[in-house]
């Protein structure tokens, strides 16, 4: 398409020639004529200065200090991440699946909407309910009673609604009797797992995103906003307050309360309720993430310390040492 059809979809302000015909996006340091780039990270503002694409997207004041030392066209944009979705969307298009593959078996009790499109792959058990514009990648199974709000969309090989790590006294599986509700508006990765609630509903507030590889137990409750990232497991019965952010490989213990706006550094582990919202966490067992810094930093220190010390003992000890008799 059009540089200058791009600019106007994407609510970009164009500068340069908007006739240049684009047809795929690049990174910035790889990019040929054709492509648009977007500019980031720190790396890819230095790459823009020799790069072969045919446009970037960047943001105000990158634009306001090096647009004119660039090689090309520049699409401005006061929200350039989703200046890329759009541009992503335009110039590579999904293809619309079949409406119903060969493949697929259908219940003959099943309810579906006439403009459900049904493709490979994926289980649907009895009593799942399935909200309009959701998305199911292929191999996503929910399990009996799991509900989805409207627009939720669900990455390949993620299991929803399977009974949650739990055992009676005997050591036996105790089966969950409760399901999975996801809010409107989720996104959850790939290889997620979300267990069945045991006695109540696990449940995903509205707009929460999962990366891939995430364990979120029985029982679970995510406010609004939640942000899990990818290899984060979440124990049962635990609360995550609106708008908090767990980062890669973080751990939350059973049964544990965090206040909203919480943010949880990566590899860190909750171990206690958070009872401060918007608490930044770090480490294991968590604590506050200024104290973590100098606390890393002594850590740092701790072999001189001990060659200091072992010097101060051999010179304490030293027979030719001296000491006072007072």
């Amino acid at each position: 398409m059009k540089l200058g059809a791009l600019a106007t979809l994407c609510d970009a302000r164009l500068l340069g020639d908007g006739d240049v015909d684009v047809t795929h996006v690049a990174a910035v340091a790889d990019a040929s004529a054709g492509a648009v780039a977007f500019i980031g990270h720190a790396h890819d503002r230095q790459a823009a200065h020799t790069t072969g694409a045919s446009a970037v997207i960047a943001d105000v004041d990158f634009a306001a200090e090096h647009a004119h030392e660039l090689p090309c066209a520049v699409l401005v944009a006061d929200a350039p991440s989703r200046a890329l979705r759009l541009a992503i969307a335009a110039l590579h298009p999904r293809p619309a699946p079949t409406k119903r593959h060969e493949s697929a078996v259908v219940a003959s009790d099943a309810v579906v909407a006439a403009d459900v499109v049904i493709a490979a792959g994926c289980v649907l058990e009895g009593g799942v309910v399935v909200g309009s514009g959701c998305v199911l990648d292929p191999g996503v199974i929910l399990r009996r009673g799991v509900r989805l709000g409207a627009r939720v969309r669900i990455g390949p090989g993620s299991v929803l609604g399977d009974d949650g790590f739990v055992f009676d006294d005997d050591g036996v599986p105790m089966p969950g009797v409760a399901g999975v509700v996801v809010g409107d508006d989720c996104w959850i990765g790939a290889n997620v797992c979300i267990d069945r609630g045991l006695l109540r509903d696990t449940r995903l507030g509205a707009r929460c995103r999962v990366d891939n590889l995430v364990q979120i137990g029985h029982d679970v409750v995510l406010g609004d906003d939640v942000v899990v990232v990818a290899q984060t497991g979440i124990a049962g019965h635990v609360t995550v307050g609106d708008g908090c952010t767990l980062a890669g490989q973080s751990g939350v213990n059973p049964h544990v309360r965090i206040a909203a706006g919480v943010r949880v550094g990566g590899q860190a582990g909750v171990t206690h309720d958070v009872v401060d919202a918007g608490a930044v966490l770090s480490g294991t067992p968590a604590f506050a993430h200024h104290a973590w810094l100098k606390a890393m930093a002594r850590l740092k220190r701790l072999d001189d310390v001990e060659r200091r010390l072992r010097a101060l003992e051999r010179d304490h000890t030293s027979p030719h040492s001296t000491r006072s008799t007072e």
